[in-house]
């Protein structure tokens, strides 16, 4: 893997904060012509240090007024299971993040909903559905305090 210097970090932290940038704009903000700013942002794509670029959505605009977060058990812990609930898990659209956590859970689920009657409706249709579930422990987002996608770094 490429060692990423404290230019590299300045990018990195400019398109976190805005993708949409001109490469002009960044290069200025790095101090580096187009061409070379150009380059470093091309070679950090393909080495996948940049994975994608995509608009942010305010779940509420959307009518997605419920945001919930399920910690899910498998009823054994067999690499044959976990696979099976990966691959459920993949094609619900409502479900945003999945994470394999160590702890009491094999699962955390990040869900964005319409609402409570959706919720329902999604755990009765969709997550019962799996036989291989033992246990779904749900919380309830009251009020996000913060919410970012940007990874803190430090040039």
């Amino acid at each position: 893997m490429h060692t990423l210097d404290h230019i590299d970090l300045k990018l990195i932290n400019e398109l976190q904060t805005d993708s949409k940038q001109s490469i002009k704009q960044l290069a200025a903000k790095v101090n580096l012509s187009i061409t070379p700013t150009h380059e470093r942002i091309k070679r950090m794509e393909s080495n996948k240090v940049i994975d994608k670029y995509v608009a942010i959505v305010k779940p509420e605009t959307l009518g997605k007024s419920l945001i919930v977060y399920c910690q899910v058990t498998l009823v054994k812990h067999q690499e044959v299971f976990f696979k099976e609930f990966e691959n459920y898990v993949a094609d619900i659209d409502e479900i945003v993040e999945v994470s394999y956590i160590a702890g009491a859970y094999d699962f955390l689920l990040k869900i964005i909903l319409n609402d409570m009657s959706h919720y329902q409706d999604f755990v009765m249709k969709k997550i019962s559905q799996l036989e291989i579930i033992s246990n779904i422990q749900s919380s309830f987002i009251i009020k996000q305090t913060k919410n970012t996608t940007k990874i803190s770094v430090h040039p």
